[in-house]
This record gives C-alpha cells, sequence and structure tokens, in this order.
C-alpha cells in the first residue's frame, strides 16, 4: 500500500532535525577558552617563542607586588636593567626565559616568592647586526639584518649572488662566537636546495660568519 505524501512528509522531517540539532549551544574548547580567559596571571603563559632583540621595549611586572607595570629596554649591549636585579642579559631570550632568570635572581635574596610577567611591547625597527659572506660567492661581503626578520644560510648565500662555479655546496661553515670561543657548523647547501632539506638549513645570527670554501677539481 503507497502511503500519499511519504517523501515530502520525510524531507521536511530532516529539516525540522536540522534545525533543531543546529541551535543547541556547542561545548567549548577547554584550551581555546583557556587561551582567550584574560589577562596573563602565571608565568608559564609567557610568550616562550619570540626571541628578544636590541631596542625592543618590554613591559615587566612582579605579580605579588601589585604595582603598575614598567616599560624595559633592551640596550646596545643586549641587557635590560630591572628593578631590584640590575642589568640581565635579554638577547635571544624569550620573554618566558628571562621571566624565570629575573625570578631566580629575585627569590635569591628579596622576595619568597616573585611571578614575574613580560611580554614584549614594541619591537625594534634597528637592525638586530650583521652577518659577513666569505670564499666562493659571487658577492662576498656584509648582510645588514632586518628587524624582526629571520635569514637563513641559504637566504644568505643567494643575496650574494648565490654560489660561484668551483664552491664547495657540500661543506658550508658557519662560523659563530660566543664570547671568546666559537663554533664552527658545516652545512650540506646542495642537499636544502636540491632536495628541499629545510630541515638543515640555518637561521643566522648577529656576528656569523659564512665561509664558503672552493672544491677540489680533478683534471
Amino acid at each position: 500500500m503507497k502511503v500519499r505524501g511519504s517523501k515530502m512528509d520525510f524531507s521536511r522531517l530532516l529539516v525540522c532535525a536540522f534545525l533543531f540539532f543546529s541551535t543547541i549551544p556547542r561545548p567549548v574548547d577547554a584550551q581555546s577558552a583557556h587561551r582567550h580567559s584574560g589577562p596573563i596571571t602565571s608565568m608559564e603563559q609567557l610568550d616562550n617563542e619570540t626571541p628578544i632583540r636590541i631596542g625592543d621595549q618590554l613591559v615587566f611586572r612582579i605579580l605579588e607586588d601589585e604595582d603598575p607595570a614598567t616599560s624595559l629596554t633592551v640596550s646596545d649591549s643586549g641587557q635590560v636593567r630591572v628593578p631590584y636585579v640590575g642589568s640581565v642579559p635579554a638577547v635571544n631570550r624569550t620573554p618566558r626565559d628571562l621571566a624565570y632568570q629575573i625570578k631566580q635572581a629575585l627569590e635569591k635574596n628579596l622576595y619568597k616568592k616573585a611571578t614575574v610577567l613580560i611580554s614584549v611591547e614594541k619591537r625594534t625597527t634597528l637592525s638586530p647586526g650583521k652577518v659577513y659572506l666569505t670564499g666562493e660567492v659571487a658577492k662576498p661581503g656584509v648582510i645588514e639584518l632586518r628587524a624582526n626578520e629571520s635569514l637563513t644560510l641559504t637566504q644568505a648565500i643567494l643575496e650574494s649572488g648565490g654560489f660561484s662555479d668551483f664552491a664547495n655546496k657540500r661543506k658550508v661553515k658557519v662560523v659563530r662566537r660566543s664570547g671568546s670561543t666559537s663554533q664552527t657548523k658545516i652545512i650540506d647547501v646542495s642537499a636544502v636546495i636540491d632536495q628541499g632539506r629545510t630541515d638543515l638549513d640555518e637561521t643566522l645570527k648577529p656576528g656569523d660568519v659564512v665561509v664558503v670554501p672552493a672544491r677540489f677539481l680533478s683534471w
């Protein structure tokens, strides 16, 4: 036996069900809600990715003091002058890393507990420094690093006109000084370019020296 209008009734039922369920509030993701739940009150919420640079303006506050936040500027020597602590190295640290360093200094002499909150209020527009390229590149010389931008080894070589015909692309050296010592890292740039191995590329830092050696020729 046929039931008239059964297809139409079934379609109406689907529409009604859709409208009903679409009006039910969806649960809010707990992690998302936590990320946007108001002001930062924990040091674990601080930025742990952005490196601090010379000229950056930071906001500093000790939560237990209930005092207004203080503005700190990273000096040309890469340090910030922190109340109750003095000069503290800040360049290339993240706000969270710097906050924990200051916390340790405060709790050593002055505070039983210090919750230190630091954030970058304004990024510098000044160049953080220079890198130097020597050896088998088209245009050896100096590259001025741009504020708030990273420069990889491969990008630096391309900006210098690329390799010369005699370059050993597999053994490019990055010499990085740290205090009175220096470290040398050898990178296969040919794998980065030809094989897409971007994981082998190196982000350059101010003062780095890139040395592109010549390859041995066999006749």
